[in-house]
């Protein structure tokens, strides 16, 4: 209708990051949490697994976290079930006479399902990036049904923050630092870890303005669109928005 060549959409071909438009899941997620609110306030309580399920999709997966559970999943992998006799089913009162299963995880499922961050805290990260990435991790483990994370703050001194829950890290996590960047002390915080799998990712948080780093396990980078980092580095490389 514009001619050949044009579009026929005026304005900016971008909108869509320009916070102008909304797509059919965040439209559903806002609906959710807005209803959420109003019963709370007007009609009372609601079962406790249909708030934390409405809760976890307050952190939502944004589009860089595609690429970055992809990764995660050659590490992570899922939860196997299997029936068992040892553990009563919830139902099992309804039948006395008749023995019922239940279903549940394998024992040894839980080892080894976790991962390593090495979060980038100093003066020239943004807030809204540390939310952004903070919320994506949380995100994630709660979706995969990782139980901890290991997390370590980094400016210009390093601190360890040992496990968190992904609840913690959502909710809860107070950011420690906003000094420096030094990260290669926190990285070797968590390859000499004894309580931290010999082969557990990490997953480096910057913004580009950091110091050379040297990582001998399988780890990644997640950066904000345009930033370099200033070495080349040997892991792959996620870009957030």
């Amino acid at each position: 209708m514009r001619g050949i060549g044009l579009g026929d959409i005026l304005g900016s071909p971008d909108w869509w990051q320009n916070d102008e438009g909304v797509d059919l899941d965040e439209f559903y997620r806002r609906c959710l949490m807005e209803g959420l609110e109003y019963h709370q306030s007007r009609r009372g309580l609601l079962p406790a697994s249909l708030v934390e399920e409405i809760n976890a999709l307050s952190h939502p997966p944004i589009p860089w976290d595609v690429a970055l559970a992809k990764w995660f999943d050659n590490y992570i992998k899922p939860l196997e079930k299997r029936r068992t006799y040892a553990r009563p089913s919830r139902r099992q009162s309804s039948t006395p006479d008749i023995p019922r299963p239940r279903w549940a995880p394998f024992e040894d499922t839980e080892e080894g399902r976790t991962f390593g961050v090495v979060l980038d805290t100093s003066g020239s990260m943004d807030r809204k990036l540390l939310a952004k990435a903070l919320g994506a991790i949380a995100s994630y483990s709660l979706y995969k049904e990782v139980p901890l994370v290991r997390v370590v703050f980094c400016d210009a001194y390093h601190y360890d923050q040992g496990y968190m829950a992904p609840e913690a890290i959502a909710g809860k996590v107070k950011v420690r630092g906003r000094g420096g960047t030094v990260l290669q002390p926190g990285i070797d915080l968590l390859e000499r870890a004894e309580d931290f799998p010999k082969n557990g990712p990490i997953l480096v948080i910057t913004d580009g303005f950091c110091d050379r780093v040297r990582i001998r396990r399988d780890h990644a980078f997640l950066i904000p669109v345009g930033a370099q980092l200033p070495f080349t580095p040997k892991g792959k490389i996620f870009r957030m928005s």
